[in-house]
């Protein structure tokens, strides 16, 4: 059944988390270590240019680890972002 739901998902367009880990973790803990600590400075009102020089990263790979953590806190901004990670 869950390579069925997986596939229904793809085909209606939603992404599906091929690593297996989907519905064993939580809100936070859901995030890798890079996820989390991208996520926790951005909640915090930093830039994504000032994120991406204090941890010596691209614009690019800070926007790819925070698209992530949105979706795996199922959020849609940086405001929503820190209630996430406060509850």
């Amino acid at each position: 059944l869950r390579g069925e739901a997986r596939r229904e998902l793809r085909r209606i367009g939603r992404r599906v988390n091929r690593s297996g880990r989907g519905g064993r973790f939580d809100g936070a803990a859901a995030l890798s270590a890079r996820e989390r600590e991208v996520a926790e400075l951005a909640a915090g009102g930093t830039t994504n240019r000032a994120i991406a020089a204090e941890l010596f990263l691209s614009e690019k790979t800070v926007e790819s680890h925070l698209a992530s953590a949105f979706v795996k806190l199922a959020v849609n901004g940086r405001g929503a972002l820190a209630a996430a990670l406060a509850a």
